[in-house]
């Protein structure tokens, strides 16, 4: 159990992919305007990663692997991710038609959300068990809606303060978020 939490932990704080790799950091500082689409794109982020990552160790598992497939292997998580996230837009279309347009106007920006297919191809170099797999890609969307509403967060803090001119905007931002990546940086030594 403390291996489970420990990996839970570890993922999304320690080992943000966002911070350490710099993956899907395009994203945040786009969706990090309003808190709204910040919520929204970090709980479909979540969604899409516990749904693709189940799929992708049985399709690697059942099919790739016996048949020597190795070669179509990004294809098929591309697509996974295509069939999951338009999928979800229509089941979304169903079960929430109040929220329809907010969710039409963002699944552009999760089919591209980059950290879903790096989140796929991370989980296949740690050989988890598929348990572990799912908890790996819940993990680190949370991580990634942790992050996206502290930048949020921090958005509005420095649009309310009075910054230096050479310092507005994205510069500040950057800044931010390499202190802050610092910060979580020294977490790393923890067991």
């Amino acid at each position: 159990m403390s291996d489970l939490f420990g990996l839970l932990f570890s993922t999304a704080l320690v080992n943000n992919l966002v911070l350490t790799y710099l993956v899907g950091l395009d994203l945040q500082v786009v969706t990090s305007q309003r808190i709204n689409a910040a919520w929204l794109v970090g709980l479909a982020t979540i969604y899409c990663l516990a749904i693709c990552l189940p799929a992708i160790y049985l399709i690697d598992h059942l099919i790739i692997i016996p048949l020597s497939l190795q070669y179509l292997d990004l294809l098929l998580y591309v697509m996974l991710i295509i069939v999951v996230v338009l999928s979800s837009q229509q089941l979304m279309h169903r079960l929430l038609p109040l929220i329809h347009k907010q969710v039409d106007a963002l699944v552009p920006v999760i089919l591209i959300n980059s950290i879903l297919l790096a989140v796929i191809l991370l989980s296949k170099e740690q050989n988890h068990s598929i348990f572990g797999t799912l908890l790996y890609g819940i993990s680190t969307g949370v991580g990634f809606l942790f992050l996206l509403l502290v930048l949020t967060c921090l958005r509005e803090r420095i649009d309310n303060n009075n910054v230096p001119l050479a310092f507005r905007g994205l510069p500040i931002l950057l800044i931010t978020l390499g202190i802050f990546s610092m910060g979580l940086m020294g977490l790393a030594g923890l067991k």
